[in-house]
């Protein structure tokens, strides 16, 4: 029996090897990643197999996990350039810990060519009862990613099903339609959701021209609020589940999942944190859990629409209609890759920033908070003196106390 004994993995999205080892350093059990060009993310760099070989081991070595994502909706010529990846993923010298599918004919594969690697099923399948797990179970899937449109009660019904596990996403961005499975995008230019090509047209503005000013029939017209910035019809809140940690733990799930593959390392790993900060505090003390200010201000400094419970909260009012996102109150600046004998730490530089500048830390001690910091000068790894941080290159950051350490990361806020 699951819940409050057990602690549930933390599974972080990585658009790269190098966001995945951050999440690592910052609190995930695990990642999921992308491999090959069907992996529902069309437009997100997919992980080369020289960088997934790596990932594999080093996870391996931690004592981490790596699943890969095989989930597009594929037609036969799809399904042919899948059995290359797949085949590709067999002969690697370590595998993943498990694959994440959605269409039956990707899973026999996955079956018959990974037999050691676990199955997953993707929430783009869409298990809305006990029943369909149970099916999806006798099929060799060891894990079913539920669908966000489940109450908590009903998440608690599918997880307390035997010999499958259950997953469920408790933080990033939501879909208007059933868990993705829309097809507006292809309808308006030909751009399949399915095949990892949503070019996203319910977030975008649309103007309300009635065709009868008089309303004979008014009462059928459906009221929106515009605002300066237009109104937005189809435009689903961002979830959050923060306030609901200890009722979501409760269900029994296994695996708690924070949804963005597309994201940056700064939104990855600021996410991380918080949830693995207040999913330890809840194992701690569930009757006394309660959000942390800090835990909500880091939230914030991430970019995102207005926050939901969404269906697991019960709030009817799951629609943004005043903005397709928020801005983010703070950037990636970079992340200390080493450091020197005498305690000067190496960054890899993410975004530009000049000496004086007042920066932050998110240390990869995540027994100490965020904390600021000012280089009073930078070089080069020669020792030549810089005006300013160099996108996409190594400095070494001069005239602060020692206490870095490798993996922390720089946010200009």
């Amino acid at each position: 029996m699951r819940g409050l004994d057990i602690a549930p993995e933390l599974l972080a999205p990585a658009g790269s090897a190098v966001i995945a080892e951050a999440a690592f350093d910052h609190g995930a059990d695990a990642v999921y990643v992308g491999f090959g060009q069907d992996n529902l993310r069309a437009h997100a760099p997919a992980l080369l197999p020289d960088d997934l070989r790596a990932l594999l081991e080093r996870a391996h070595s931690r004592g981490k996990k790596v699943y890969v994502t095989l989930n597009c909706i594929p037609d036969d010529a799809m399904l042919t350039r899948i059995e290359r990846t797949v085949a590709a993923i067999a002969d690697m010298p370590r595998l993943p810990h498990a694959v994440i599918v959605s269409d039956p004919g990707v899973l026999t594969l996955c079956r018959k060519e990974l037999p050691a690697v676990a199955i997953h099923l993707s929430t783009q399948t869409g298990v809305f009862n006990a029943a369909a797990l149970r099916f999806w179970r006798d099929q060799g899937v060891a894990r079913i990613i539920l669908p966000r449109e489940l109450t908590l009660e009903q998440i608690g019904v599918c997880a307390a099903e035997q010999g499958v596990e259950t997953e469920m996403f408790v933080h990033g961005a939501m879909c208007v339609s059933i868990s993705g499975r829309c097809l507006l995008g292809a309808y308006l230019d030909g751009r399949h959701p399915n095949k990892g090509d949503c070019t996203q047209p319910c977030r975008l503005r649309y103007r309300i021209d009635p065709i009868d000013p008089l309303g004979t029939a008014a009462d059928r017209w459906l009221e929106a609020e515009e605002s300066a910035g237009g109104v937005f019809l189809m435009n689903s809140k961002d979830l959050c589940g923060l306030s609901l940690l200890p009722d979501i733990v409760k269900t029994g799930v296994h695996a708690l999942k924070i949804e963005g593959r597309n994201k940056g390392i700064h939104y990855v790993v600021t996410v991380i944190r918080v949830y693995r900060a207040a999913l330890d505090a809840c194992m701690a003390d569930p009757s006394g859990f309660t959000v942390h200010k800090e835990w909500q201000r880091e939230l914030d400094t991430v970019e995102h629409r207005p926050y939901t419970t969404g269906f697991y909260g019960g709030e009817l009012q799951l629609q943004s209609v005043f903005a397709s996102k928020s801005e983010a109150t703070a950037r990636m600046a970079g992340i200390i890759k080493g450091i020197l004998s005498d305690g000067a730490p190496v960054i890899d530089v993410r975004g530009v920033f000049r000496p004086g500048e007042r920066l932050q830390v998110l240390p990869v001690n995540r027994k100490i908070i965020p904390y600021e910091t000012v280089f009073s000068s930078l070089t080069d790894l020669g020792g030549i003196s810089l005006d300013q941080a160099p996108l996409n290159r190594l400095v070494v950051g001069r005239g602060v106390s020692p206490g870095f350490r490798q993996g922390d990361l720089l946010r200009k806020v």
